[in-house]
Parts: C-alpha cells; structure tokens; sequence
C-alpha cells in the first residue's frame, strides 16, 4: 500500500462498544429496581394491600387494592436467583447490623420495635429474608400471640396488626396467583411474584403458616387470663367467613400435591420445601406434622369436614411410622440421602402443631426419651440446637453445599434452641426433675450472654457457637424469633 508523502496512515478508530454500556447501565437498573422494592429497605415503592387501626381496644382491616399476581417458571427463576440472591448478597456485604442497646432487655425490646412495625406490609424474621414467608406465621413465629411476652400495649397491638396484615397479604397472593408457594415477593408497589426457594420443590407449610394465623388471631381462648385481650377477633372471623371459598380451594392445591391418597400420608416421592429448606427431603416427619395440623386447623376454621377420628387415625399411623423405638427419636425421612442416625431437631414442630404434649402422660415417653437422644448425640451443645451431628449433607441443594455447607446440618438454629427450652421448661413442670430446670436455666444463661455479645438474637450460630458469617452468608442479627425465647424463659419462671 503506498501513501502520499503528506498523508499520515489512517490509525483504527475503534468504536465504542455500545453494548458494554447498555449492560452496566441495565445492572444498575436491575440493583435500583431490586433495592426500591425490598418494603424493609431504607427507600421503597412497595405498598400495603392491607393496613390496619386500633380503635377503643379493637384492631380493624383496611383493604387498600388487590395484588397483581405473576407465577410460573420465570418467576420461580427470578425469585430465586435474581431477588433473592441479590438480597443474600447485599445483606452479607452491608447487613445484619448490632442493635444500639447493649443489655439483654434493651436488645429485646429494640428487636421488637423493628420487627413488629405494622406500617410494614408483612412480617419478616429479618435482614435478608424480607419477601414474605408465610410459613413463619405458623413455625418461627407460633409464640407471637402470647401476651405473657408482650412489652407493653403499644407492643402487644403491634404484634397483632403485623401478623394479621402478613396472613391477609399470603390469602390474597396465593387465591389470586392459584398457586402456593415458599415465598411471596414484591415487584412493583402493587404486585409480586409467587417463588420457590427452591425451584421445582413444593411449598410445605406455607397454608400452614396461613390457618395456624387465622386460627391464632381469633382464638381467645388459648391465653385466657393473660395481661392483655386479642383485639383481633372480630376482623379475623369476617375474614375466614368473607374467604371460606380461598381456603378450601387452596386446601385442594395443597392436599394434591403433598398428600398419597393411598397411605394419607406425604408423598414420598415429593420434594417440599419446609422451615429446614437447606435440605432435600422425601417423606419427612416434618412435613406429616404440618400435613396433620394442616387439616386440623382446616377443620377448626370450617374449611374441611374432616372426621376428628381420621385425624386421630393419621397422627397415630405418623407416630407409629416415624418412631424409632429402639433409637429412641423420631425419624428424620425417607429420602435416599439419610445420613447417620437419620435424625433432625425440627421433630419439635410437634410440639406447636400440637401432635405431641408434655401435659398428656401417653406422650411424656417420646418426648423424654426424644430429649435424652438429643443430648447424647451432642446436638444441644455447646447450646441448643443443631439439627443434626453431620455437617456436608448430601441432600442439601448445590447452592447450600457450596457456599453454607453446615446452614442445614450442624449450625445452631436460634428458634428450635429456643423450642427445645420451652419443652424443657414444660417436662420440668410436669415431672419436677430437676435436671430439666438446670439444663434450661444453664442454656439461658449462654443465649443471655450471646444476645448481649452479637447486641441482637442471631437466627443461626457455628456448630461451635459463634455468630455464623462467612464471605458468602451472614446470618440475621435481630431476629423476632426472639419471641420464643422469651416463652421459654416466661415458661420457666425465670427473669431475664
């Protein structure tokens, strides 16, 4: 190529690589989007479809506009991997911070005030995890209607309107999207999607969550005598009446996917998706608790005909399927995967769901013989508890093997340390052996000093008691599960 002496060659002007823009700029819009719909973020464009109001001692409903449902694969997609991974992310970065207060009773009641905000849409246990889990209304948060525990009025409303609004936001996303799913999560100020945690997993608790709240929030008769009244009756039942036909639709869904006809059992074959969700599990004890307080509560609400004799018929074939006699716990599940003693501490769900009581002799033998496994399997220390002694299961999901290999396994989990001391505040006054009441005083005494050292209620700890962070999780500081804590310790006559 030959060029004129005063002609310089051309150099290659290279253009701008639009797409590079288009992509950082659409980023940037996907973290604004996800930041501004998070409804506990400090700016947010999601509203309450339900508020309420406390007038002259008696807690009102305000409907405020129906949600706008999306449901299917690319919801499952996008809640999964999208919003809540972005959610898991900013928290582990930025998240789970100490509380101001630095006593036990200071941190608690500071806890209460955030969590138990009815100007939020729903409830949340906390940081992260703030789409809306409707199991919590029937596992994490079953304790939040005890007056006994209650703070003050102002605390006691605000318990109420929070648990109502969360129970009418879950009634309204599912009977809408015609689906029942782990999570309901906000997209746009009137509109969410309905999610798996773990796509291609079936809800298990999640009507639960709902019935148990429904049935909760217009039962005044479960704390009777208590220092303060449910103000929640009346706008409860209007709502179980104005909603029968949701409920029994929704009991359908529920029973065709969880439920063998032939057995009246959960499916084996069905992969749920339940308060432990670091696991797969197939036929879980679990799962048929939920499955048996399901219907129960179902009939109590006059959302099925259920017989109270199939019901006793199913809690009997679940205790004789699930016990271990000669182990002397109940078994975990069925799945190909069950490891070791095929153990796990969230047994306990009985004790809420009400398929087992310290208070009936015919149950004390599972219930202290379930105890005495526990400590020596070394689940209940270095405090209470771990789900099981094995860490790295294999049928946790990819994601927690990889990243949160013990989340599911051997980590302490906060609330069912807090339910394993109810239980022994409760076998201590129905035996008086001692050794129950020093058990549980002594792990107070530990979950005291952790409360005021991490300033919060951590949702989960180290197998070795430490407050559970790592580059990629950082567990939740203040959570309101806090509230089955304060039961236990309330149960046990001793101050905090």
């Amino acid at each position: 190529m030959h060029y004129h002496l005063n002609q310089r060659p051309r150099s290659r002007i290279r253009k701008p690589r639009w797409w590079l823009g288009a992509i950082g700029g659409g980023l940037l819009a996907l973290i604004l989007w996800l930041t501004v719909t998070n409804p506990y973020g400090k700016i947010s464009i999601i509203r309450a479809p339900y508020t309420t109001s406390v007038s002259h001692g008696t807690i009102s409903v305000h409907k405020q506009f129906s949600l706008t449902v999306y449901n299917g694969t690319l919801a499952d997609t996008f809640g999964y991997w999208v919003k809540d991974g972005f959610l898991l992310l900013q928290n582990t970065l930025f998240g789970s911070r100490p509380t101001k207060a630095r006593t036990t009773a200071g941190i608690i009641s500071e806890i209460h005030a955030k969590r138990f905000d009815p100007t939020k849409p729903y409830l949340i246990s906390g940081d992260q995890f703030s789409v809306l889990y409707p199991r919590n209304l029937g596992v994490f948060y079953n304790d939040l209607l005890n007056p006994n525990t209650a703070l003050s009025q102002a605390d006691w409303d605000n318990r109420q309107r929070i648990y109502l609004q969360s129970a009418l936001y879950a009634l309204d996303a599912f009977s809408t999207g015609g689906r029942i799913t782990t999570t309901v999560e906000p997209v746009s100020p009137h509109a969410v999607v309905l999610a798996e945690v773990h796509p291609g997993s079936v809800a298990s608790d999640s009507l639960y969550g709902i019935l148990y709240a429904l049935h909760a929030l217009q039962d005044d008769t479960r704390y009777a005598g208590g220092p303060y009244r449910l103000e929640t009756v009346a706008a409860t039942r209007a709502v179980i009446a104005g909603h029968r036909g949701d409920l029994k639709r929704l009991l359908a869904l529920y029973l065709d996917d969880v439920r063998d006809p032939a057995t009246g059992l959960v499916k084996r074959t069905a992969t749920l998706s339940g308060a432990r969700d670091g696991v797969h599990r197939q036929g879980s004890f679990y799962d048929n608790v939920i499955l048996w307080r399901t219907l129960g509560l179902a009939k109590q609400l006059g959302v099925s005909d259920i017989s109270d004799a199939d019901l006793a018929t199913l809690r009997n074939t679940i205790l004789a399927t699930y016990w271990d006699e000669a182990g002397g716990h109940f078994i975990d599940d069925f799945s190909p995967h069950a490891a070791g003693t095929n153990y796990s501490s969230d047994w306990l769900i009985a004790l809420p769901a009400g398929l087992l009581s310290p208070d009936s002799l015919a149950d004390l033998p599972y219930l202290q013989r379930s105890v005495a496994f526990m400590r020596a399997q070394g689940v209940t220390k270095p405090l209470p508890v771990k789900y099981t002694e094995h860490a790295g299961l294999a049928s946790e999901p990819w994601a927690t093997r990889t990243f949160v290999p013990n989340y599911g396994s051997d980590a302490i989990w906060s609330y069912w340390g807090a339910q394993y001391l109810t239980l022994l505040a409760s076998l201590y006054h129905q035996t008086g052996d001692q050794a129950y009441r020093d058990e549980a005083t002594s792990d107070i005494d530990l979950y005291n000093q952790k409360i005021v050292q991490y300033r919060g209620f951590p949702e989960t700890f180290t197998p070795d008691g430490d407050f559970l962070s790592s580059i990629f999780y950082k567990s939740i500081r203040q959570t309101g599960w806090v509230v089955q804590f304060e039961t236990a310790v309330q149960e046990l006559g001793s101050p905090l």
